[in-house]
C-alpha cells in the first residue's frame, strides 16, 4: 500500500500495515514480559481497548473515531505507528486536528454521510472545533494511559 498519498483511507476495521508501521517494534513498546494483552501490533491494542465501550455504543463510536483518525495519521502523515509517537508529534496532531490537510485525502465530500466501507469514506467531514480538539485529545489520552497500565506502551506520549 502506498502511503505517501492515498485516495482511499482504510477504516480500521479492515486497515493493514506493512510490519514497521504496524507497531510490533514501535520505539515506545513496553517490555514483552509486561503485556496484559495478546495485541501483537498497534491495531490489535486499539481493537483490545476499544472492545471494554463495545456495550456503549456513542462511547465506542466516539472513541473508534479518535482512534482511528490519530492511527491513520500516524502512519500516512509521520510515517510510523502509534507505538512510535512522541509527544512533539501529537502536539503536531492537534494542530492537524484544526485544519486536516490535504483537504481531498481527509475530508469527506460535502452532502452525504459516506458509509465506512464505501471509498469516499474519510475519517473527517470538516475541521474539528476548539471543543472537539479537546475532546479528541481527552480520549487519545486515556488510550494512551490504558495502553501504559496493561503494559502495552513504555510511557504515554501525551503526558
Amino acid at each position: 500500500m502506498e502511503l505517501a498519498h492515498i485516495s482511499n483511507i482504510p477504516p480500521i476495521e479492515i486497515a493493514r500495515f506493512p510490519s514497521e508501521l504496524s507497531g510490533e517494534k514501535g520505539s515506545n513498546r513496553a517490555d514483552v514480559g509486561r503485556v496484559k494483552i495478546e495485541a501483537q501490533n498497534d491495531v490489535d491494542a486499539i481493537k483490545t481497548w476499544l472492545a471494554r465501550f463495545v456495550n456503549t455504543s456513542s462511547s465506542y463510536s466516539n472513541y473508534r473515531k479518535e482512534a482511528e483518525r490519530l492511527l491513520l495519521w500516524s502512519i500516512i502523515e509521520c510515517k510510523k505507528p502509534i507505538s512510535s509517537l512522541t509527544h512533539d508529534d501529537l502536539q503536531t496532531y492537534q494542530r492537524f486536528l484544526a485544519d486536516p490537510q490535504p483537504r481531498e485525502q481527509w475530508l469527506a465530500k460535502p452532502g452525504r454521510k459516506w458509509p465506512r466501507f464505501d471509498p469516499e469514506w474519510r475519517p473527517f467531514v470538516g475541521p474539528l472545533s476548539a471543543t472537539s480538539q479537546r475532546q479528541s485529545i481527552t480520549i487519545l489520552n486515556t488510550l494512551f494511559s490504558w495502553l501504559v497500565k496493561i503494559g502495552y506502551l513504555a510511557s504515554n506520549p501525551l503526558k
